[in-house]
């Protein structure tokens, strides 16, 4: 086997390595517990796809459609967390004057509640014979790689390519995105693509060093302004829910309008921030 195809096995090994040692504390809901295991279900999923050709297809294809299954059930109580303080330090930059009627009980309950019912269908979920059979495939198959015979013998050059494909793929789905700008689904798309860049870079850093990291932290920095241009579009359909029922209940709505606002303009900054980065990351020469 090359050093090449071990530095992308160490790769897989250490998310696999993550996502065991996380279970406990995530059943048990313990602080980062869900988030850590989140990440590594996802690298280990991207790397799957990104350096498919090393491996039999017959066995990564039905790894990643279950690591898919556990990383949706993972996020939920996340996101509900990580909205639930996006929104109340939102609240809290407000002028006091903006603030008017229950809006920080009502938000908080309403997050709370939801991250609740997402953790309990988690803890289901991971109580099933089938997230037992994901863990003994995913040990399985880091512990016994099903390479092929080309994948023992791929090149770091070889892996370099693979990763000028995940970037060739951002590319192209930025071109689309620009297309119409204020589609927000397509610029999800795009930053879903970054990840895959950004997690294809980390895995290569044993064999290309520096370049590989310049390259992670590049793609990183378009996840991170994406990812917050996500999050306003989620912020504001959760608030637009509220301010609904807040109507319903008798209670103004003017606060949960003020902060959609906010969004809005957060939105318009996180979008320019990733074009920005989108650029930068795309001129990067590959190791």
């Amino acid at each position: 086997m090359t050093e090449a195809a071990g530095a992308v096995l160490g790769y897989l090994r250490a998310q696999a390595e993550v996502i065991a040692a996380r279970s406990t504390d995530v059943l048990a809901d313990a602080p980062d517990a869900v988030h850590r295991s989140r990440v590594a279900t996802r690298r280990s999923r991207s790397a799957l796809r990104t350096f498919a050709p090393l491996f039999k297809h017959s066995r990564t294809g039905r790894l990643r459609s279950e690591l898919a299954w556990h990383a949706d059930h993972l996020g939920a109580p996340r996101d509900a967390e990580v909205l639930k303080q996006r929104l109340l330090a939102a609240l809290g930059d407000l002028d006091p004057d903006q603030v008017v009627g229950p809006v920080r009980r009502r938000l908080g309950a309403a997050l709370d509640a939801t991250h609740a019912q997402a953790h309990a269908s988690l803890v289901q979920s991971m109580r099933t014979s089938r997230y037992a059979e994901l863990r003994t495939a995913l040990t399985g198959f880091v512990s016994d790689p099903p390479l092929r015979r080309a994948g023992r013998a791929v090149s770091a050059a070889e892996l370099s390519d693979l990763l000028g494909g995940a970037a060739d793929r951002v590319r192209r789905l930025d071109e689309r995105a620009v297309e119409i700008s204020d589609d927000v689904h397509r610029w999800h798309e795009v930053r879903k693509a970054a990840k895959a860049a950004r997690y294809c870079s980390e895995a290569l850093v044993p064999l290309f060093d520096g370049p590989a990291q310049q390259l992670a932290a590049a793609w990183e920095a378009v996840t991170e302004a994406l990812g917050e241009l996500q999050d306003t579009v989620v912020a504001e359909s959760c608030l637009a829910t509220d301010a609904v029922r807040a109507r319903e209940a008798g209670e103004p709505a003017d606060t949960y309008l003020a902060l959609i606002a906010q969004e809005l303009r957060l939105r318009e900054e996180s979008l320019h921030a990733g074009q920005v980065a989108l650029r930068v990351a795309l001129e990067l020469p590959l190791p």
